[in-house]
């Protein structure tokens, strides 16, 4: 299957760059005034037209709301709008290619809407703002408040898409609209499809290294691969973007609010954000689920009210993480599944257990052994190795490890995110060579140069980090 799936993909590829046809001329823009407090106006940055609406006192404190991938796009804010407009100027958007605004063959990244954003804002709001932005909405107002702090008030991301690497992400793209690369007539089922949405990324880049940034830049490739679907464009640039170096830089005072059952949007991304965001809180509300401010209204507007009418005082923004516990000088998980540790121990040794939450703890030193385990907000530290893998599949999350060696793999599979990783000699080595996917790490090895490492390392006796 994934011979023939490589087969597909690539001759789609290979087709569209040769091929030599022109792509669509895009269609010319026609300005239009602002109509009381809706209207189509011009689009600044791609051409056409773009839907804006406005309520409540301009010269209130302003409240900018950027939605996610669909065509209800704005309207899937009139909740929260008739709410906050009694206290605030609200502003949001039909984002170029959703609801009423024009939908064209064009580069709807996440830089691009934040440029889009920035020259609106500064017609129609004229001051600084609260950012609030939902799964797509929260990959782009998180790109805006990196490129444009000085007009971000307080920043909210509610279950926002994008973000981790995008092999990390992999199993969540087929909502994206990554599946229409994919979805060649007579080959998959739409349920096939999204199963193997994924693998398209992890296919091509470990058997052949594709710059999918300079392919979604070509019209054509636009035009005869994502058939010039916004929502696939949209998803597609989403994923690649890079945010590896972008969380340290927001100054904001950020409030990342996530469904706990949200099945788009991983998790563990707001736990990644708030690990490594400055002024940062974290919020689940339980039972939400992607669309949190409507499945969960009442517990969504009470964070966000919270939020926008907060004064940034430090002790809002942060939360205890402190383990809880007696110290537990040795904890042995030996043929158990679905176990969940957590507190302050010496020694954590995984035998041939299954989906094992590790979270909240502080350990000196852990060994796993054919196990599925997941860290969360763990903190490891040890002299010598203090993470040993053998023969298991690891996920950790927004925790540290520090030792002589980080890390020793053994034929191992790591999916790192948003954890920090010291190697006084490395971070880390593997005698059987072992895979590490990072999203937003930050390392510090005599070994590797810089300290943010994203992306895909294969780890081998001779290639150590």
């Amino acid at each position: 299957m994934k011979k023939i799936l490589f087969s597909i993909v690539t001759t789609v590829i290979f087709a569209t760059l040769t091929n030599c046809s022109s792509a669509r001329p895009e269609p010319a823009a026609r300005p239009v005034s602002l109509v009381s407090k809706s209207g189509l106006v011009s689009d600044p940055v791609f051409g056409g037209q773009i839907y804006i609406k406005t309520a409540g006192d301009p010269a209130k404190p302003a409240v900018v709301l950027v939605h996610g991938l669909g065509n209800e796009a704005s309207t899937s804010w009139q909740a929260t709008i008739d709410l906050v407009k009694k206290d605030f100027f609200v502003f949001t958007l039909d984002l170029p290619g959703f609801g009423r605004s024009s939908k064209m063959n064009a580069l709807y990244s996440p830089k691009n809407y934040a440029r889009v954003i920035h020259e609106l804002t500064k017609k129609y709001v004229k001051k600084s703002f609260h950012l609030v932005g939902h799964s797509m909405g929260g990959a782009i107002a998180l790109q805006y408040a990196a490129t444009y702090p000085e007009d971000v008030s307080t920043l909210t991301l509610v279950d926002a898409a994008g973000i981790l690497h995008r092999l990390a992400y992999s199993k969540y793209l087929a909502p994206l609209g990554i599946e229409t690369v994919l979805n060649q007539p007579g080959i998959f089922s739409d349920n096939q499809v999204s199963d193997l949405a994924g693998i398209i990324m992890n296919t091509l880049e470990s058997r052949m290294p594709v710059d999918w940034n300079m392919l979604i830049e070509s019209a054509l490739f636009r035009s005869k691969v994502l058939r010039e679907n916004p929502t696939s464009i949209a998803g597609l640039a989403l994923v690649l973007n890079d945010y590896s170096k972008i969380p340290e830089i927001i100054k904001a005072p950020t409030l990342i609010i996530w469904g706990d059952k949200d099945k788009i949007a991983p998790v563990r991304t707001g736990y990644v954000l708030d690990a490594l965001i400055p002024k940062s809180s974290l919020k689940l509300i339980a039972g939400g689920g992607h669309m949190v401010f409507v499945n969960k209204p009442k517990a969504f507007h009470h964070l966000l009210l919270q939020q926008l009418k907060s004064d940034g005082s430090e002790s809002f923004w942060q939360d205890a993480k402190k383990p809880a516990g007696k110290f537990q000088k040795s904890v042995l998980c030996k043929n158990k599944d679905n176990q969940i540790i957590t507190g302050n121990i010496g020694q954590l040794t995984i035998d041939n257990c299954q989906d094992v939450i590790v979270r909240n703890a502080n350990i000196n030193k852990v060994m796993i052994g054919n196990s599925r385990v997941a860290l969360k907000n763990v903190s490891i530290k040890s002299q010598g190795v203090a993470l040993t893998v053998h023969q298991s599949s690891v996920e950790i999350t927004a925790g540290s490890i520090e030792g002589d060696t980080a890390i020793a793999a053994y034929d191992s599979r790591l999916d790192i995110a948003g954890t920090r990783l010291t190697g006084r000699d490395a971070v880390i080595k593997a005698p059987v060579e072992s895979t590490a996917i990072f999203s937003l790490g930050r390392i510090n090895s005599p070994l590797y140069q810089g300290n943010v490492i994203h992306g895909r390392k294969i780890i081998s006796p001779g290639h150590s980090i």
